[in-house]
């Protein structure tokens, strides 16, 4: 019998090993097919790849059932039909969710609905998006090995995701260990020197910014429009790699309110603060001779860190001293930026544009600036 085209979700899960095959093929021949294959309306196996191949080793017609539900559901399907055939751990279901995750209709538009996205993978999995994201890495950076380490329940997702930072000769001595516990004791360790120098390079950044010289605000200015995303000093952080001191250097919050900042006698400040330090955030704008006005709010695509609220947006106050204009009703922007989180502490592009769109005519000046702007005046030791 001709061999039937496998449908994309039937590469959800992987196809059984050697041994399996074959014990799957003896228990064919000694009690015949159990379990029919399952197709698609178009005649596609969505389920039962192993079965119809050891029905044709075997000369053994298969039994077959279509599936006749809509493609929206067909997904669902498929993962029901295998959970409740085969015993999967946490690690197990998170590299089938990954799979899910990246399905995609490769230019067939009956084809179309079979993506979901990780928040439903991982429901429909019942494992942790973060187990998806391990998944996705071991998938992506790892050896065929370590993925089929996990597969077989030999390793935990978790653990092969750290070794699959490793070059693949590295990856190949760590999984040759029969021993389980030696495998994740020789991740651990890879992931401790990872750990140690990401923070030698954090530390060799931080110090060669804390090098660089700028002008001093004394010179430049009178400005219009200010704009700034000061360093805040945190007084805690969860753990020694998100400290932001790793990141770029900080000043104490008495520091940001010595600065005497290049601002016209009308003019209008743009404030970055997180959520925590919002009070600090008044008390700058105060030192700095700006009368606080309004507010934005940037809300980001990803969740972040909190110890009563996990936070997920950031507020860019406004504040003006003197009679600058304010902006023609046409130019006033949302008070919402919705944009994706980007490197540590890098705020949106967009907001440049829309205090352009405010302000067109104006003078600008950016405080503590990352990187060159057209049209804008920037100081700070990153540019």
């Amino acid at each position: 019998m001709s061999r039937p085209q496998w449908h994309p979700v039937a590469d959800i899960f992987p196809m059984m090993s050697d041994r399996e095959y074959r014990d799957l093929v003896e228990d064919i021949r000694a009690h015949g097919l159990r379990e029919p294959v399952w197709t698609h309306r178009d005649g596609r196996i969505i389920d039962g790849r192993n079965r119809w191949l050891a029905c044709a080793e075997l000369g053994i017609e298969p039994q077959t059932k279509v599936y006749e539900g809509d493609d929206a559901g067909l997904v669902s399907f498929v993962v029901s039909l295998n959970l409740r055939r085969r015993h999967l751990n946490e690690s197990q279901r998170a590299m089938v969710a990954a799979r899910i995750e990246r399905l995609r209709h490769g230019g067939k538009r009956q084809d179309a609905n079979l993506h979901l996205d990780r928040d439903d993978a991982a429901r429909l999995l019942n494992v942790s998006p973060r187990s998806i994201a391990s998944a996705k890495k071991v998938q992506a950076l790892g050896i065929p090995e370590l993925g089929q380490k996990v597969e077989s329940g030999g390793v935990s997702v978790s653990t092969a995701a750290v070794i699959a930072d490793v070059p693949e000769e590295q990856q190949r001595e760590v999984i040759a260990a029969d021993d389980e516990r030696e495998i994740i004791r020789r991740a651990k360790e890879i992931a401790a020197r990872r750990r140690e120098q990401r923070l030698r390079e954090k530390a060799e950044r931080v110090a060669e910014i804390k090098k660089r010289q700028t002008a001093p605000l004394s010179s430049l200015g009178p400005f219009p429009v200010l704009y700034a995303d000061p360093p805040w000093r945190y007084e805690y952080a969860e753990s020694s790699t998100r400290k932001v001191e790793n990141q770029y250097p900080t000043m104490s919050l008495d520091e940001i309110k010595a600065l005497e900042v290049p601002a016209a006698n009308d003019a209008v400040l743009f404030l970055w603060v997180t959520s925590p330090k919002l009070p600090e955030g008044l008390e700058v704008m105060q030192a700095w001779g700006f009368e606080y006005r309004t507010n934005m709010v940037w809300v980001k695509d990803r969740i972040g860190m909190g110890y009563y609220a996990r936070q997920q947006h950031e507020l860019l106050l406004i504040g003006k001293r003197g009679n600058l204009p304010v902006p023609d009703p046409e130019d006033r922007p949302s008070s919402v930026i919705t944009a994706s989180r980007g490197e540590h502490s890098a705020k949106p592009d967009q907001v440049y544009d829309l205090i352009e769109r405010m302000y067109p005519l104006r003078e600008r000046c950016e405080l503590f600036q990352r990187r060159p702007r057209d049209g804008w005046v920037g100081w700070g030791n990153q540019a």
